[in-house]
């Protein structure tokens, strides 16, 4: 049984040297994508980790409006 080849001709590459150059590196490419792409990864990582590893339900990541009214008090 063989693997399926991937394509991966769209994937940077870099030759570095040190950590701190790998570190500036990942730093820079995350500051390429912008913020949309930043925050679609950080909700990816949420719901992998509830869903994957507490074996939680993904509709508890909703947003709960258990709150209905605010009043301010008067001081």
């Amino acid at each position: 049984m063989s693997t399926p080849t991937k394509d991966r001709s769209h994937w940077p590459t870099a030759k570095l040297t040190s950590f701190d150059e790998v570190r500036a590196y990942r730093i820079a490419q995350w500051q390429e994508l912008g913020c949309e792409a930043r925050l679609q990864a950080a909700w990816e990582l949420v719901h992998d980790y509830w869903v994957g590893m507490k074996g939680m339900n993904p509709d508890e990541l909703r947003l709960q409006r258990s709150i209905t009214h605010i009043r301010r008090r008067r001081s």
